[in-house]
């Protein structure tokens, strides 16, 4: 039996190193203009392990037939009927009581996440931003609307995260010509057994989530050609 206890102790010190392993996560995000950039990279175990996620270029062309705007989902779906359905007070009733329900689990899923981003650090936030509209006295608008969008989001971080040191930030004019271009990055970290738990928690939530009324005998359903 003594391989028994060797290999228990083995899975214990084995679960010990996956709930203290630190994630760290590297977020690269730039814009400019047309073109997009982005890259997360997440860390483990001193960088032993590695994975990025990466999208090198995101181009919109708007002179190009690759992207058609106009198309529609869900053109497939019979469109020359219309249908009724007849609902009783108690139907009333029943649907203001499951939405009652739905919101008291909204408020308890806000809980769980919000628990989950408190223990989260946020490093190095560098957020430089350069825009402009062609004229003059609009830019210099333009460039307060961006600086209180941007004190807003940070704050609300602060608030839900853990900043460990001052962002930085700018926001430059380019006053004779329409331009955009941002670059936001960041380092956040968190231990592996937080992201563990908060995803036990969240499936043991999402199961206790009622199903909609939906009502059957009481109901008719119509079909009306139009």
């Amino acid at each position: 039996m003594i391989w028994v206890s060797w290999i228990i102790a083995i899975l214990l010190v084995l679960v010990f190193i996956v709930i203290v392993t630190k994630v760290t996560v590297y977020i690269d995000l730039r814009h400019a203009k047309d073109n997009d950039y982005y890259r997360v990279t997440f860390m483990a175990w001193f960088k032993l392990i590695r994975y990025t996620y990466e999208i090198p270029v995101v181009k919109v062309q708007k002179d190009s037939n690759t992207l058609l705007v106009e198309e529609k989902s869900g053109a497939g779906e019979n469109t020359n009927k219309d249908k009724w359905k007849d609902y009783s007070m108690e139907d009333g009733l029943n649907l203001l009581e499951d939405a009652k329900q739905f919101l008291e689990h909204v408020v308890g899923f806000h809980t769980i996440i919000r628990k989950f981003l408190s223990h989260i650090a946020v490093r190095n936030l560098k957020w430089h931003t350069r825009v402009g509209l062609g004229d003059a006295a609009l830019s210099a608008i333009l460039v307060g609307v961006v600086w209180s969008a941007k004190s807003g989001f940070v704050h609300l971080l602060d608030q839900y995260m853990r900043l460990k040191d001052p962002p930085r930030m700018t926001v430059v004019p380019a006053f004779q010509k329409m331009w955009s271009e941002t670059i936001f990055q960041c380092i956040i970290s968190f231990q592996l057994g937080q992201a563990i738990l908060v995803g036990l928690r969240l499936v043991k939530h999402w199961r206790k989530i009622p199903r909609f009324y939906k009502p059957e005998s009481e109901s008719k359903a119509h079909s009306v050609k139009t």
